[in-house]
């Protein structure tokens, strides 16, 4: 197997599983509660499937999916056989213990890809968050229960070491937009400690850091993500409660396309961390 290719149980392999079956079923006319009723499964159970919230798939059921599609065989079997694989690797990963968090889904995928595009609106991404920043963002009453907060802290933690301090990590382009920096959460201490992770993280080797600013006009009314797993590209907008994922090819171009243009009307990394200075400065 080349170098960089994923395994049949790894999570860009589990995605291609995915999107093979949402396509097979687009072919075939039927719709996600028509394809379970068909399969004698709960209505809501394709749809889980395809937005990738399942947690076991057998080899039989996709194989018997696959039947259902009409896919050719070839496939059929390598379809099952990831499944296969994913089912027995499951146990060993971090993020297994978050699946039920807000972008729990999103982790493995992020956690996989070898580069990654980000741009943020309104909050910083969850990779630049310093844990006081979290916590301070937890505490605003959407989660009531306090375990229930601080495993949530807990998940982006564990997501932003696992990601920022392995041997090798993604090449990551984080664009940000400028009011972020001066939108108080917690409080100009919490902010302070924020903007100071937020400059140490900009020295990272693999982390090229710009801000876009407002006078450039340029902000979009969301942020999302770009991930490049192998030879797939894979999108991510981070709206509640799941965050969606998109890799239909115009809507991956759209993006990546969108992505070009912000990098180019964003500050270069030095004014950046200039700009992140002179607000640590104001702060301190």
């Amino acid at each position: 197997m080349p170098e960089g290719t994923p395994t049949h149980g790894s999570p860009a392999r589990r995605h291609y599983l995915v999107s093979q079956l949402k396509r097979l079923r687009v072919q075939t006319g039927l719709s996600q509660e028509e394809a379970a009723e068909e399969m004698g499964w709960h209505k809501s159970k394709v749809s889980r499937m395809e937005n990738g919230k399942w947690k076991r798939l057998s080899s039989p059921e996709i194989d018997a999916l696959c039947r259902l599609y009409k896919a050719p065989d070839d496939l059929r079997e390598e379809l099952a056989h990831i499944a296969k694989a994913a089912s027995r690797n499951r146990a060993s990963v971090w993020w297994n213990a978050y699946e039920d968090v807000p972008g729990g889904a999103y982790y493995p995928l992020e956690y996989e890809a070898g580069q990654i595009f980000e741009y943020t609106i309104g909050l910083f991404g969850g990779l630049a968050q310093h844990p006081d920043y979290i916590r301070a963002l937890m505490s605003r009453g959407a989660v009531p229960d306090e375990a229930e907060r601080e495993r949530r802290t807990q998940a982006r933690m564990e997501r932003a070491h696992n990601i920022l301090h392995r041997d090798e990590p993604p090449q990551m382009w984080w664009v940000i937009d400028e009011p972020v920096l001066t939108c108080q959460i917690g409080g100009p201490n919490v902010m302070l400690a924020q903007l100071t992770h937020l400059l140490e993280l900009s020295g990272h080797p693999r982390i090229d850091l710009q801000v876009l600013p407002q006078a450039e006009g340029m902000s979009l009314n969301y942020g999302f993500s770009l991930l490049w797993l192998g030879d797939d590209r894979v999108g991510h907008v981070d709206v509640p409660p799941q965050g969606l994922l998109f890799d239909a090819p115009e809507d991956v171009q759209h993006h990546e396309l969108r992505s070009h243009h912000l990098r180019a009307a964003a500050l270069s990394p030095e004014r950046s961390r200039d700009l992140i200075r002179a607000r640590i400065a104001e702060l301190d």
